[in-house]
């Protein structure tokens, strides 16, 4: 079933319903047809000056996978409103697979290649977002630096977008002209939350001491994939990159978008997820062989990153179940 067909049932059902209704042939929140693809009436209306918002969305529990390229005069902000999982992918590198939940949002810049696999029922409001818009925003807020609407390497939660995400929604339900100027004025907010954001997070990089150093980074990764089956301290991978807890915490985050530990977990759980796809190992040498002591701490933490335990992840691939 694609997002275009109508639904019922749901907290939104009101919005659906008129949404379908044939008193309102026009719909200023469309539904896509296609993933990421806007529809040619859509299309026509993206101007310079105006952010364009789709939505795609259906239930049931098939397993689907998309991909697309953002158009080159526009950036493509995803605000997700429903729980879900996915794995997606952006410049042929995973940032979520898994559980994703209401609130999380991604920005995706122009001619940039992403690809998702929806597993069961999704909802998510695109915006696109044209360039020559941010760029006329960004000139009017203040302080010297400039900021940007970038890629980022993983999906963020902010319930200011989602909130706003959610009343634009109720654009179809006011219709015409009003319901486009309300449109129009709750998408201007959302980019300027997210240019606000951006110019915050930039700030905060310089004050202190911007991102890690391409050659501390890859110091401090390596020494992580070496040791991904013993126990890894703070302490130690801050001393691999020759610098102190306080310092590389900060500077790692800002370079890749992950606390340490989140991201030594989550490279564990991509080994364990290779590992159970290629080896016919129990669970529990799984587990130890990527550095969890017992295997109810890796199911659990295998869970929260990959949106399934390990046994069912495992068969979900075509891998028998062995242990």
């Amino acid at each position: 079933m694609h997002s275009s067909d109508c639904q019922t049932g749901s907290p939104a059902a009101s919005v659906f319903d008129v949404h379908c209704s044939p008193m309102h042939p026009k719909y200023i929140v469309d539904d896509e047809r296609e993933w990421r693809v806007l529809r040619q009436t859509s299309a026509t209306a993206l101007s310079a000056s105006k952010v364009t918002a789709t939505r795609w969305h259906a239930g049931g529990n098939r397993t689907l996978e998309f991909g697309a390229e953002t158009t080159a005069d526009c950036h493509v902000v995803k605000i997700v409103l429903r729980t879900m999982n996915i794995r997606f992918s952006v410049s042929g590198r995973t940032v979520q697979d898994g559980v994703i939940t209401p609130g999380t949002v991604h920005v995706t810049e122009p001619t940039v290649p992403v690809r998702c696999l929806f597993r069961g029922p999704y909802d998510v409001l695109h915006l696109y977002v044209p360039n020559t818009l941010i760029a006329e925003y960004a000139r009017d807020m203040p302080g010297h630096l400039e900021p940007r609407l970038c890629t980022e390497v993983v999906p963020r939660k902010d319930i200011v977008v989602d909130s706003l995400g959610r009343a634009l929604l109720d654009a179809n339900r006011v219709g015409g002209s009003i319901g486009q100027t309300y449109a129009d004025c709750i998408s201007m907010a959302i980019v300027a939350r997210l240019l606000s954001s951006a110019s915050r997070v930039t700030t905060s990089e310089r004050s202190r001491g911007s991102k890690l150093a391409q050659w501390r980074l890859k110091r401090a990764i390596d020494y992580v994939e070496a040791r991904l089956d013993e126990p890894v301290s703070l302490a130690d991978v801050a001393a691999s990159a020759g610098l102190t807890r306080m310092h590389f915490a900060a500077q790692f985050r800002a370079a890749t978008g992950l606390r340490p530990h989140e991201y030594l977990l989550r490279r564990r759980i991509e080994r364990a997820q290779e590992m159970l796809v290629r080896t016919g190992m129990s669970l529990v040498d799984v587990a130890l062989s990527v550095g969890f002591q017992t295997q109810s701490h890796f199911t659990s933490v295998f869970k929260r990153y990959a949106g399934q335990p390990p046994r069912a992840w495992r068969e979900s691939h075509g891998v028998p179940i062995t242990a």
